[in-house]
């Protein structure tokens, strides 16, 4: 246990103590980007880490989260049904949250969570935060003129950096990047140095749990000799752990058209399936984005355990499966899929549900 850095012959150092193996993998991760005037001190400014590991005995009454992409909605949504009255302030200007998933499915979880109480400010411009003897005053902008909340505790949520400043990796000659990731062959994980290789949060690629192991397969395979499968960026999956869940891989109804393609789309809602009317929980849709008489191009859905049915929709996107293909097999009844077999069936002119 302790502190590595890597030597100029590519071995790693910890406390005084050489190691040295076949390959070195750098996994050094990530930290809370910080920027100026949002000074954290952990206890009224908190970053998600802090959030994560807080031994607080109490929630704050009242709370701001800064920031409204999957670690911010995450934090929105879990604060909000804790009963803590929440601010979401987001600074994009399309006027809804996330990034990554279709619009159509982002919207639907800002309106769940302000129908359940948090209070979404768009474009939001947040200034230099100051603290009182009770909590912090937020001050902002929005197109609609200048304002201010007063709350007990905010969380900044910004987005994070990667960890590559203090691994030695210039002394072991390999590239970092403008934004201090690691310089990687995607099709290996090897960085510029021969036998070392890089996954994760330190490198330029999505910023997932499953995505750093897939990588790790990737760099393992390469450093066995063997023939390594590469990771498909565009095409991974994504989830965002709020109430409703969202999940999507593969390409927005936007990002489709962008790219040329002729694009037909269909969605289904969870209000008339059977399983989420069990449940309590119909808030949400499948939406399907595919070539006009041709593969499923992306798969996007909010609602009730989209973790979960999340994989059915990679698996054809991945596949480049036809609507048709998949809407021909059986689900479940009473089950959640139902609402995926329904929507890829309305891509052949018919439908359940008229």
């Amino acid at each position: 246990m302790g502190e590595g850095t890597l030597t100029a012959d590519g071995a790693v150092s910890v406390d005084g103590q050489t190691l040295k193996g076949r390959a070195t993998i750098l996994c050094t991760g990530s930290v809370p980007r910080a920027i100026p005037g949002m000074d954290v001190d952990g206890e009224r400014i908190l970053t998600s880490d802090h959030a994560t590991n807080s031994t607080a005995d109490k929630l704050p009454e009242r709370a701001a989260v800064i920031g409204g992409g999957v670690i911010g909605a995450e934090f929105a949504s879990v604060y909000t049904d804790l009963g803590v009255q929440t601010t979401l302030l987001e600074a994009m200007n399309d006027g809804v949250l996330l990034i990554g998933p279709d619009r159509d499915v982002a919207n639907v979880l800002a309106k769940s969570l302000t129908k359940r109480g948090t209070k979404i400010h768009a474009e939001a411009r947040v200034g230099k935060l100051e603290r009182t003897e009770n909590g912090v005053v937020v001050p902002f902008e929005t197109p609609k003129g200048s304002d201010k909340i007063e709350v007990e505790q905010v969380l900044v949520s910004i987005g994070r950096r990667p960890v590559t400043e203090t691994v030695g990796a210039e002394v072991a000659g390999i590239t970092i990047d403008q934004r201090g990731f690691f310089e990687v062959d995607t099709n290996t994980m090897q960085t510029s140095r021969p036998g070392v290789y890089a996954i994760g949060d330190c490198v330029a690629t999505p910023g997932l749990a499953h995505i750093a192991y897939a990588e790790a397969v990737v760099a393992v395979d390469h450093i066995l000799g063997e023939t390594p499968v590469p990771v498909d960026y565009g095409k991974v999956p994504w989830v965002v752990y709020t109430y409703p869940e969202v999940a999507w891989s593969g390409m927005t109804e936007a990002q489709a058209k962008a790219a040329g393609h002729n694009v037909v789309v269909h969605k289904h809602s969870f209000a008339g399936n059977g399983r989420a009317m069990i449940l309590g929980e119909t808030d949400g849709l499948v939406k399907i984005v595919a070539e006009k008489d041709g593969p499923i191009l992306g798969f996007h859905l909010v609602g009730p355990w989209a973790s979960e049915l999340l994989h059915e929709g990679y698996l054809a996107v991945n596949w480049e499966a036809l609507p048709s293909d998949v809407g021909r097999l059986i689900h479940a009844h009473p089950s959640l899929s139902e609402a995926i077999g329904e929507t890829m069936i309305t891509f052949s002119g018919r439908s359940l549900h008229g």
